[in-house]
C-alpha cells in the first residue's frame, strides 16, 4: 500500500466516523429525555471514539420502547374498558367522608386518580418486617388459596424459600387452581433449568416478563420487571421489597442480616393490583387474560386481620407517558408539613426529588433519610454520598444502617401518608423498571411505620454535616465520579 492509498483510506474512515458521530449525537439529543444521561452519553461518545458509540448503542437506546409502549397502551385500554364499568369509584365519597383527616393531602389522592385512574378505597393492612414475617404469611395464604394465584417477581432463587413456594404452586395446580406467574428473565435466571421447568411440567403457566435474548442482551437488561406481587383469589395481595430468596429471611443464616419491608392487604386495593398484573401478563405473552368479574370478587377488607386504612396503588415503567413513581414521591415530599421519614437502599435523586427534600427541610419539616452504610453496589453507594453535602446543608438528617443491608423502600409523611413498594429512588426505578407501590393513608398505620423507622434508627449512625466536610478530598472525588457513572446505570 502506497502513501496515497493510505491517506485515501484514512480520509474515508474519518468521514465515515464523523458522519456516525454526528448521527449518534443527534440521536442522543432527540431520544434521551434525562438531562444527566444526555450529557453523560455525549461525553462518552466524544471522549471515547468508537468505543463510546458501541456502549451507547448497546445500553443507551430503548429499541423496544415504541413497540412495547404501543402494545401496553392497547392492552391497558382494552382491560380498562371493562374494569372501570365494574369496579366502583368511591374516591369522592371517601374524600368527603374523611375530609377533616385528609386536609391538604387530598391533592395526592387526586394526583394518583388523574395519573393512573387509581381509585381510593378502604382496606385492611398487615405490616410485614423482613422475610421472617413475610414468608410464613405468604406460605399460609398460598395454602389457603381456593381459585387462583397470580405472581409477578423480580428475583426468585433456587433455595429453601424458593422451593417451598414452588411445591405449594405445584400442589395447588394439581388441585385444579389456575396459577399464573411472571418473573424477570435476568434476575431470576437461576431458576430457568429447575423451578421454571418443574412448574411448567405441572400445569403452572409461567413466563418471563421482558425476555432476554442474546442478540439484544445488553439492551433488554436496561428494562426490568422489578415488581414483587402476589394475588390470591382476588382477595389477598402482597407487595413490597422482598424477593423470593433465603437472604431476605433472617431465620435462615445466610451470613448477612437483611432488613426489608412488605405489606399484606385485603380489600379493593387487590383489584388494582390485579389490574396491573393482567396488563403485565397480556404484554408478556400472546394468550391474554380476558376480563372476568370472577378475577375481581367482592372485597372483604373489613373481615381481614390488621390495620384499617384508605389506599391507592401507583404503577411505573417505561411504557407510561409520565414518570409516575418519581412524581408520586415528589408529591408526597412536598405536601409533608411536620415529618418525612424515608428508607431506601439506592438513593440517586434527580433534581426534582433533591429539591423537594431540601425545600421540605428548609420549611421546618423533620426530614430524615435512612440508607445502607455499605451498599451491595459500590458505585451506587458512592454516588448516593455525593448528594449528602447539599442535603445536610439544607437541614436533612441522614442515617446509615449498620446492622446489615437495608433494602426497604418506604416513606412515612406526617404519620398520615405511608408508602411501601418496590421502587428505589433512582433513575432506573423512575424511568426504566416496571414498579408498583402502595400509598396508604391513615395515622394508625402511619404510627406503625414511624415506630418501625425509629427502631431502624437504633441500628444506624447519623452522618453529620461536620463529619461529611471532614472527609478527604479523594473520597469526595470518588463520590462525584460515581455520580457521573451512575447516569449509565
Amino acid at each position: 500500500m502506497n502513501i496515497g492509498q493510505f491517506f485515501t483510506i484514512n480520509h474515508i474512515f474519518s468521514l465515515v466516523y464523523l458522519f456516525a458521530l454526528i448521527f449518534t449525537i443527534f440521536r442522543i439529543l432527540l431520544d434521551t429525555h434525562s438531562t444527566s444521561k444526555t450529557l453523560a452519553y455525549l461525553l462518552l461518545v466524544i471522549v471515547l471514539p468508537i468505543l463510546g458509540m458501541i456502549i451507547y448503542y448497546s445500553v443507551g437506546i430503548n429499541y423496544r420502547h415504541k413497540r412495547h409502549n404501543h402494545r401496553a397502551v392497547s392492552v391497558q385500554k382494552d382491560l380498562d374498558q371493562d374494569y372501570f364499568q365494574v369496579i366502583p369509584n368511591n374516591t369522592n365519597h371517601l374524600l368527603e367522608k374523611y375530609k377533616e383527616e385528609f386536609g391538604h393531602y387530598e391533592g395526592l389522592v387526586k394526583f394518583q386518580l388523574n395519573m393512573m385512574g387509581e381509585y381510593l378505597s378502604e382496606n385492611s393492612f398487615e405490616l410485614l418486617v423482613n422475610g421472617e414475617e413475610k414468608f410464613p404469611e405468604v406460605l399460609k395464604s398460598l395454602e389457603q388459596a381456593e381459585h387462583f394465584i397470580h405472581m409477578e417477581y423480580y428475583a426468585w432463587e433456587n433455595d429453601i424459600r424458593g422451593n417451598q413456594i414452588k411445591e405449594i404452586l405445584i400442589n395447588k395446580s394439581k388441585a385444579g387452581l389456575s396459577i399464573k406467574v411472571l418473573y424477570d428473565d435476568y434476575a431470576s435466571r437461576g431458576i430457568h433449568k429447575n423451578i421454571v421447568k418443574e412448574l411448567k411440567e405441572n400445569g403452572v403457566a409461567i413466563y418471563p416478563n421482558i425476555k432476554v435474548k442474546l442478540r439484544q442482551f445488553a439492551n433488554r437488561l436496561n428494562h426490568r420487571d422489578h415488581r414483587k406481587v402476589i394475588i390470591i383469589d382476588g382477595k389477598i395481595g402482597f407487595l413490597g421489597g422482598i424477593n423470593i430468596s433465603d437472604r431476605y429471611d433472617n431465620s435462615i443464616d445466610t451470613g448477612l442480616y437483611w432488613r426489608d419491608t412488605h405489606v399484606k392487604f385485603s380489600g379493593p386495593l387487590v383489584h388494582s393490583l390485579q389490574r396491573h398484573f393482567i396488563v403485565s401478563w397480556n404484554m408478556a405473552q400472546e394468550k391474554k387474560i380476558e376480563f372476568q368479574k370472577e378475577l375481581f370478587p367482592e372485597s372483604e377488607q373489613l373481615d381481614g386481620v390488621g390495620t384499617k386504612g384508605l389506599a391507592q396503588l401507583m404503577a411505573g415503567g417505561p411504557v407510561y407517558p409520565q414518570s409516575n413513581i418519581m412524581m408520586t414521591y415528589f408529591k408526597s415530599f412536598t405536601i409533608a408539613r411536620r415529618s418525612l421519614y424515608i428508607t431506601n437502599p439506592y438513593f440517586i435523586p434527580n433534581e426534582g426529588i433533591l429539591n423537594s427534600l431540601k425545600q421540605a427541610a428548609l420549611s421546618g419539616v423533620d426530614v430524615r433519610i435512612l440508607l445502607p452504610e455499605k451498599s451491595d453496589s459500590a458505585i451506587v453507594g458512592a454516588a448516593s454520598k455525593f448528594y449528602f453535602a447539599e442535603l445536610l446543608e439544607a437541614g436533612v438528617r441522614i442515617f446509615l444502617y449498620k446492622k446489615g443491608f437495608i433494602h426497604a423502600k418506604t416513606v412515612v409523611a406526617d404519620q398520615k401518608i405511608s408508602i411501601i413498594g418496590t421502587a428505589n429512588m433512582d433513575i432506573r426505578s423512575f424511568d426504566l423498571n416496571f414498579e408498583l407501590m402502595s400509598v396508604i393513608y391513615g395515622s394508625e398505620f402511619g404510627l406503625k411505620m414511624e415506630n418501625m423507622f425509629f427502631k431502624d434508627l437504633q441500628e444506624s449512625v447519623e452522618m453529620t454535616k461536620e463529619q461529611f466536610h471532614n472527609l478527604s478530598t479523594f473520597k469526595k472525588l470518588t463520590f462525584a465520579t460515581a455520580r457521573l457513572i451512575s447516569s449509565f446505570l
